[in-house]
């Protein structure tokens, strides 16, 4: 039998969880339970049944799997972070997506997509943003959202890691999510980050976003971190410029 899928549908034996194949291209073709040998029929047991003490050959030889077929979504930079980050409302600002938007933890349930205008950074230039249901502690082992979503976040080239600037604890935030990529997949663990601390519009986070982006850097290891506010626009151009930046370094290397 012949199943056919869309493009980016990853093939998952469900008996040992391993992944059999991504099928990425259109008409690309795989054999995940080759079928057996057929047996042969009355008619030919009939002849053969005076001189073939076999008499019959019956069927078999068929391979039986339990798969699972599941869609990933293909974006250049993906939006990771706590719930409440600001994830959603950073997409909407950037681009045309409308995600739901609200002041209360997992307001996204889905993955939402959105396009950069290219007037935004380059002419002709497009960049394609993901915004990933917010993260929590044990997302790796199916809490929250995450399980779910995190497949999602692999195909991207890039992560925005945006970080509450109105958290308790924003390093502890941070790292959090990093231990969660890195426990789910080591391949998340060692995407490129750029971290952004979010919400630098409220008079109790702009007067201590110094020290904390400053920390960021040293628990981020790079310096590739940044505060924005997706309501007053602050540093909102600076942000795609130097997130388009990094994507043409990322395909200059390959």
């Amino acid at each position: 039998a012949v199943i056919l899928v869309p493009p980016n549908c990853l093939v998952v034996d469900t008996a040992t969880n391993a992944t059999i194949i991504e099928l990425k291209e259109p008409g690309q073709r795989v054999v995940v339970a080759a079928g057996g040998v057929g047996g042969q029929g009355n008619g030919e047991v009939w002849r053969r049944s005076r001189s073939d003490p076999k008499k019959v050959v019956p069927p078999g030889g068929t391979e039986r799997r339990r798969l699972e077929l599941s869609m990933t979504l293909v974006a250049d930079v993906g939006l990771i972070g706590h719930p409440n980050a600001g994830k959603s409302t950073l997409l909407r600002s950037v681009t045309r997506a409308d995600p739901k938007v609200a002041d209360y933890p997992f307001t996204t349930l889905v993955p939402n997509l959105g396009v950069c205008a290219p007037s935004a950074v380059r002419p002709g230039r497009q960049m394609v943003w993901l915004d990933i249901p917010g993260l929590i502690d044990g997302a790796h082992s199916g809490r929250g959202l995450g399980l779910a979503f995190l497949r999602h976040t692999e195909r991207c080239r890039l992560l925005l890691h945006l970080v509450d600037g109105e958290s308790k604890d924003p390093i502890g935030d941070f790292e959090c999510i990093n231990r969660e990529l890195g426990l789910y997949s080591q391949l998340l663990a060692r995407k490129p980050q750029v971290v952004v601390l979010t919400k630098v519009d409220l008079p109790s986070v702009a007067h201590k976003a110094p020290q904390l982006l400053e920390s960021l850097r040293k628990a981020a290891r790079h310096k590739r971190v940044i505060c924005i506010s997706s309501h007053s626009k602050v540093n909102l151009m600076e942000l795609q410029q130097r997130t388009d930046s990094l994507l043409q370094q990322l395909e200059q290397a390959k």
